[in-house]
């Protein structure tokens, strides 16, 4: 399942995010691209984490690259529009995503480079999972290539045949019912003639 991928590593990032330290000391930064906030992809990882910390989903979401928090604002849209039956009443992406951050346990790696694209080594709860990042404007941004390629639109018909298969299960539940309900009261109504 593509979808639990894309959202298991932005769990992970934001597990990371929650476990780094330093954090608040990069928040001083001023200047080009978002100064010291995103200077490096460990950078971005820890002014992620103060935002998460504080409850700033903007703050958190400023760290995703364009492509990707493009997409974190349609699954909310999505998550926000689903039966609580389905959702299980977890709330939204984001809303997932800081509640897992929260409890999990991680370890940041090595920081490589390679002109406007790195990665990152990270475990969470014993998970190793290299995260992506991009150079935007000159700011290194969180970029899950998977969520940035999610068809939306696929997934929105998914869910709409989702909620129809859901509502017509609980249409032929209920005329099944009905139908039983009938046929043992025309059963009562026949021995009690007989």
């Amino acid at each position: 399942m593509r979808q639990c991928r894309v959202v298991r590593l932005a769990t992970v990032v934001v597990a990371c995010l929650l476990g780094c330290e330093g954090g608040a000391r990069l928040l001083g930064g001023k200047g080009g691209a978002g100064g010291r906030k995103y200077a490096s992809p460990k950078a971005t990882f820890n002014t992620m984490w103060e935002a998460a910390k504080a409850g700033n989903k903007d703050g958190m979401m400023a760290c995703f690259s364009d492509a990707c928090r493009k997409k974190m604002v349609e699954l909310e849209k999505l998550m926000a529009d689903l039966p609580k039956e389905i959702t299980q009443g977890k709330g939204g992406v984001t809303d997932q995503l800081v509640s897992k951050a929260k409890t999990a346990k991680i370890e940041i790696g090595a920081q490589k480079l390679d002109g406007d694209e790195a990665t990152l080594e990270v475990s969470t709860d014993g998970d190793k999972e290299p995260l992506h990042f991009i150079k935007e404007r000159g700011a290194w941004k969180l970029h899950i290539p998977e969520l940035a390629a999610l068809d939306i639109e696929q997934l929105e018909k998914s869910i709409q045949m989702l909620k129809e298969l859901s509502k017509k299960t609980q249409e032929s539940t209920e005329k099944g019912k009905k139908e039983e309900a009938e046929k043992g009261l025309k059963e009562k109504a026949e021995k009690g003639e007989k």
